[in-house]
């Protein structure tokens, strides 16, 4: 890895190694108790397969042991290559993170650990490696007792082997936890503090107009005390506030662009009428209005009801029939002719 030093002005190229000397000697020593292990279990597998065929924990523990070996050797060529050499650079950088090389070294832990734990308790329990007699494959011979103990000492040293190679993972994945847990601290004392931005074009409270402010804010009304001691901004209507409310209604301008309903509207609390008002003020009442309020009907209604009115060619009792029955609510009944002349 390439740092570069500019503290006095000067431009210096520091060159350090991608893997510390620690791991690079842990990992040489996990590689050769790996080697060690996959030998003494390749013997053991070879006695079995001439006698009895390969069981299936042997085979399973020299899989985790050759599966540990090429992780090892790969966690240690790749980052000497890319230094020297300069090559394979996207593994080196992969292998750089400090959070891959910790999954990986916990996943080499695991595999030597758990084929530690299956090589001893074969080797220690086996009834054959205690006494050959006693061994389900004693009757093969002589032979095979002979070899049985050979064997049983083999096995015995793969699962010291693999104990050290498992001492040297659990180094690594300590060392590296170490330096992702100082990394994580540096990089929280390094992050400022949130701070919220001075100015922002978004909605916030600091860019909130007033009431006076706002372009479609009410300008006409004042806030009154009982308003303002309400929560909501809405009190309860008084008699004064009535009448005066009654008279901006009155004096605000119609929508009505021929005048025609200029002065209609009702003034006073309860929906009282301003007819008395507005005849009082002819000259503000429009002409619609005050046709409206001439009512034709009215008139033929008290002409009809005068009693000095008569119609001519009608007697005086026929006459004051209809009025009378017109003032009763009926209708006038038609004219009675006495007959033909």
């Amino acid at each position: 890895m390439t740092f570069f030093d500019s503290s006095n002005g000067d431009t210096d190229t520091i060159q350090q190694p991608s893997l510390p000397k620690s791991h690079l000697i842990i990992h040489v020593v996990a590689i050769f108790f790996t080697f060690l292990a996959i030998c003494t279990t390749g013997a053991v597998a070879g006695f079995q397969a001439k006698w009895v065929g390969v069981s299936g924990g042997t085979g399973f523990v020299l899989f985790l042991l050759l599966l540990s070996f090429i992780l090892s050797v790969f966690l240690l060529v790749v980052p000497i290559v890319y230094d020297r050499w300069d090559r394979l650079k996207r593994p080196a950088q992969f292998l750089n993170q400090t959070r891959s090389t910790f999954i990986l070294h916990a996943f080499g832990t695991f595999l030597m650990l758990l084929s530690a734990f299956i090589v001893t308790i074969s080797a220690w329990t086996s009834k054959g490696c205690k006494n050959p007699d006693d061994d389900p494959n004693a009757d093969l011979g002589d032979d095979f007792k002979d070899g049985l103990k050979d064997w049983c000492t083999t096995k015995k040293a793969s699962a010291i082997f693999d104990w050290f190679s498992f001492g040297a993972w659990a180094a690594l994945l300590v060392l590296t936890a170490l330096v992702f847990r100082n990394e994580r601290q540096s990089n929280r004392r390094r992050e400022p503090a949130f701070l919220p931005p001075a100015e922002s074009n978004g909605i916030s409270y600091a860019n909130i107009l007033s009431e006076d402010d706002e372009r479609y804010a009410d300008k006409g009304e004042d806030q009154t005390p009982t308003t303002a001691s309400n929560g909501y901004g809405h009190s309860r209507p008084t008699a004064a506030p009535a009448a005066h409310d009654g008279a901006n209604a009155l004096s605000r301008p119609s929508v009505d662009a021929y005048g025609a309903f200029d002065g209609d509207m009702p003034g006073g609390a309860g929906g009282q009428s301003q007819r008395p008002v507005l005849e009082s003020h002819g000259s503000g009442q429009s002409r619609t209005m005050q046709l409206a309020y001439t009512d034709p009907y009215a008139q033929i209604r008290a002409s009809l009801m005068s009693p000095t009115s008569s119609q001519p060619g009608y007697p005086a009792q026929q006459q004051q029939q209809p009025q009378q029955l017109y003032g009763n609510g009926g209708l006038p009944n038609p004219p009675s002719y006495g007959g033909y002349r």
